[in-house]
């Protein structure tokens, strides 16, 4: 028997507001959380690449002290704090669940690449000691066993390193877990925290990076005609997924149904973007259908959307293909424009953003679309935030060497 899912508990850590309430308050005033960089000189960039989304008000100690908060690395750090808050708000603390019907899963795209790996390859290349918890402390699981730690869970868990798509990658073997019983909750989510010097070089190497000379927060600029490249950032998002069933026993506040998901490939290779957007939609497709939609349902998109020129113009030729005449009358927006791209975990902040948009009916920004592009010319909210009706929410991630996840949300209402 398939069981109806649900989404309780929400957690969020990013450049724009530390905390639901933070973060969302933010988002739909359309504040930008980009900057130029404070824990870095960025010396080894060109001047317009020094900026980032980069996570000022956050102290570790207040989510995970003593030794292992200090052995372990900031993407755990950020892991933790955010699934602290889903998991109080969702009352899993609470022991109403029993601990071994909770899983953990979570994503990472670079995970403790930067504050553990670098750091202490550096350290040995200058003949110094080897910090002796470096090998548990830098692999994704990393995280996904601080956060197992930290809530008690004696589930399995499971741990994503799928790039982009990892935190929905995460979401969705939760989901799994959920309907076939295997679990009643899973804790579910993704983070990392990839900003250094030789990161940013790497991504500025590769051409990824925007290529922006003005103010920092105009930077990211998803679908616009001046789009150069992401903002490189980082944060995490976690939310606890439930059985339905359980959730209105237990009478504890439902964000959203998860109704359907997809993933697709475009077989290519690792740097090169189908323009025609064809394995998008084919996954906007499978979610779609598979959540017993059509297109004409869904209400919202919270788009993939990082600023980079072919990306953009991919993920809009696959939203036209979809919707078809429908495709400029739904709004889509990307909080990337003003968070950046949090890697691994921007899909993860999408569903939190995707929660928020269901509860309060509100469509967060696309911040700095100011340019029409030809190939960019659907309904990207620009600039101010709008109410909308909103039962229906697609989220859509893209990784790497083409791979597309698809979820789609339903309210729980």
């Amino acid at each position: 028997m398939n069981r109806g899912v649900v989404i309780t508990g929400l957690g969020i850590v990013s450049p724009i507001g530390v905390g639901v309430r933070q973060f969302w308050q933010s988002a739909i005033e359309g504040r930008s959380g980009i900057r130029e960089l404070t824990r870095s000189d960025g010396w080894s960039l060109s001047p317009e690449c020094r900026i980032a989304g980069e996570i000022s008000d956050f102290n570790a100690d207040d989510w995970m002290g003593g030794m292992f908060g200090r052995m372990a690395g900031r993407f755990s750090h950020f892991a933790v704090a955010s699934s602290r808050m889903a998991l109080t708000e969702s009352r899993l603390d609470r022991g109403e669940i029993p601990p071994d019907r909770i899983m953990v899963s979570f994503g990472s795209s670079m995970s403790g690449l930067v504050d553990i790996q670098e750091k202490t390859f550096s350290a040995y290349l200058r003949g110094e000691k080897v910090l002796p918890w470096t090998m548990l402390e830098f692999p994704v699981h990393a995280a996904t066993s601080h956060v197992t730690a930290e809530i008690g869970a004696r589930g399995h868990t499971a741990s994503f390193a799928t790039g982009c798509c990892a935190g929905l990658d995460a979401l969705g073997w939760s989901v799994d877990q959920v309907r076939k019983g295997a679990a009643t909750a899973v804790l579910s989510g993704a983070t990392d925290a990839p900003l250094s010097e030789y990161s940013l070089t790497a991504f500025h190497a590769s051409g990824a990076l925007a290529r922006w000379s003005g103010l920092p927060a105009n930077a990211s600029r998803p679908f616009d005609r001046r789009r150069s490249g992401f903002v490189l950032a980082e944060g995490a998002a976690a939310v606890v997924v439930e059985d339905e069933a359980v959730a209105r026993a237990r009478g504890v506040h439902m964000y959203a149904r998860v109704l359907g998901f997809a993933s697709t490939s475009e077989g290519g290779e690792l740097r090169a973007v189908d323009e025609r957007g064809e394995a998008t939609a084919k996954a906007m497709r499978m979610a779609i259908e598979r959540a017993g939609l059509v297109p004409k349902d869904i209400d919202y998109i919270c788009a993939h959307g990082n600023s980079m020129i072919n990306y953009d113009a991919a993920e809009t030729a696959a939203i036209k293909s979809v919707f078809g005449k429908g495709a400029w009358s739904v709004p889509v927006s990307s909080i990337k424009s003003m968070c950046g791209h949090a890697l691994g975990a921007a899909g993860t902040m999408q569903v939190v953003t995707a929660c928020l948009v269901l509860r309060d009916g509100i469509a967060p920004p696309t911040i700095n679309y100011e340019e029409r592009d030809a190939a960019c010319d659907l309904d990207y909210v620009p600039n101010v935030c709008r109410r909308i009706r909103a039962r229906t929410v697609l989220v859509h991630s893209h990784s790497i060497g083409g791979t597309h996840m698809v979820v789609v949300l339903g309210a729980a209402s």
